[in-house]
């Protein structure tokens, strides 16, 4: 070893970077796959609905933290039960005045857009869906004029898929989706 790595000022100065760099916060978010049955029996609510409006705001005194509250209506309530026609799913981030929270990895909510979520720990967790992303499905048309379902991509926006794009991808009608769903809430999968 050179006489500047033993050098005791080096060797803070060493750790003292370290310990900076694995500080700082990583671009992407980790999430635990998630498989179709988790998904369905992990959640407390699973819903189709349609984004009617999304409120941002700071939720602590210290203006520290923003949360959207994204409106569902037109719902459709799967698993669990709901006593209201419209549905408010808390998200964290969003903007305030000039202020952006953006989380890479998480998806984005769109005024008009329908989706089916699978909403677990609603004004409790970080983002309350099953999986993140794997718990956000949009509700499109094809080319029939079916409406199918494709995974959330996690990206800030999905282009408008084409009808040819969207007969390519092979998506499962909602109508498909929501039996397979119904089924796992008859035989629920069996754990080791």
């Amino acid at each position: 070893m050179t006489a500047i790595f033993r050098h005791p000022f080096f060797r803070c100065a060493l750790v003292g970077v370290a310990a900076l760099l694995m500080a700082m916060p990583a671009g992407a978010l980790s999430v635990v796959q998630r498989s179709f049955d988790e998904l369905v029996s992990l959640s407390e609510l699973v819903l189709v609905g349609t984004v009617r409006e999304l409120h941002s705001g700071y939720d602590t005194p210290d203006r520290n933290i923003i949360h959207t509250q994204v409106i569902l209506s037109d719902l459709e309530v799967v698993k669990g039960r709901l006593d209201t026609a419209q549905y408010t799913l808390r998200i964290t981030g969003g903007q305030v005045g000039d202020r952006i929270d953006v989380y890479p990895g998480l998806p984005q909510f769109h005024p008009g857009q329908r989706y089916v979520l699978f909403i677990r720990g609603n004004f409790r967790d970080f983002f309350p869906v099953v999986g993140i992303q794997q718990g956000v499905y949009q509700v499109l048309k094809d080319g029939a004029g079916r409406e199918v379902v494709l995974p959330a991509t996690g990206d800030e926006t999905r282009p408008a898929l084409s009808a040819a794009q969207l007969l390519d991808a092979h998506p499962e009608t909602l109508a498909a989706f929501l039996r397979r769903v119904r089924s796992q809430l008859i035989t629920p999968a069996v754990t080791p």
